[in-house]
């Protein structure tokens, strides 16, 4: 389902260092979702999804992906960011108004990770750095231009040498977005930008590193 998290498959034919770091999250609630490709060389996605464990707090989950090509299609860098965030740095208590308010330096590595990573396609090697830290702030306001029900979603994406897999089942709504992602602004009046929101009646995301 591409309108909840845009991926880019990377087929490398190169064993990629072993995979060591796991986070899970079971997700169970609101939750809402953009993504913005302006062209075929950067493609961004987000999703903010609010989780329900049994006896466990309330919490809540990001997962943000930004992908550049390079114009002589030799190397492409992503930057991710997955895991836990503060549950209080997601808000709105229905689908017709979500607020993402959430500084990246606040992410506890002991449940979420973040990286920046170049792939050089002449090598195939990967080279990682951490992310500079700053503020996601977005707003989500449904629309209901659009609705879906998604019964059973599945699906996998490999970014270098981290593997999602993201479980789903959810009603949906197109929606509003505005705000910014480190200071560079996010509109849906920009016509390469599409959001949705929804409420995940039963899903997970996974991600190994």
């Amino acid at each position: 389902m591409k309108s909840l998290l845009v991926g880019i498959l990377l087929f490398l034919p190169l064993a990629m260092a072993a995979q060591t770091t796991r986070v899970f999250f079971r997700h169970a609630g609101e939750f809402a979702s953009f993504s913005q490709s302006p062209d075929g060389l950067h493609s961004t996605s987000l999703t903010v999804s609010r989780t329900s464990n049994t006896g466990s707090a309330a919490s809540a989950t990001i997962s943000y992906i930004q992908l550049t090509v390079a114009s002589d299609f030799n190397s492409e860098t992503f930057t991710e960011i997955f895991g836990a965030i503060p549950p209080s740095a997601f808000t709105g208590t229905t689908t017709q108004d979500l607020v993402l308010n959430l500084d990246t330096s606040t992410l506890d590595p002991a449940t979420s990770f973040s990286q920046s990573c170049t792939v050089d396609f002449s090598t195939f090697t990967e080279t990682c750095v951490p992310v500079t830290t700053g503020l996601i702030q977005l707003e989500f306001r449904e629309n209901g231009i659009q609705r879906t029900r998604v019964i059973d979603f599945n699906e996998i994406i490999t970014n270098g040498d981290t593997t999602t897999h993201i479980r789903q089942k959810s009603d949906n709504s197109t929606a509003n977005v505005s705000g910014t992602i480190f200071g560079v602004a996010v509109a849906s009046t920009d016509p390469n930008t599409t959001a949705i929101v929804g409420v995940n009646r039963e899903g997970s995301l996974e991600v190994i590193k």
